[in-house]
């Protein structure tokens, strides 16, 4: 079924992919940054 999708797809697919891993990096690194300013460190 892959050979089916066309570049643009794969390639579309793969950018949305790596903007959801992104966003969750970004996510936990707000959260952990919120932990350590409750225990005083910044």
């Amino acid at each position: 079924m892959d050979n089916q999708l066309s570049l643009g797809t794969r390639l579309l697919n793969g950018f949305l992919s790596l903007m959801v891993f992104l966003l969750i990096l970004v996510l936990a690194a707000v959260v952990i940054c919120l932990i350590l300013a409750v225990f005083g460190v910044f």
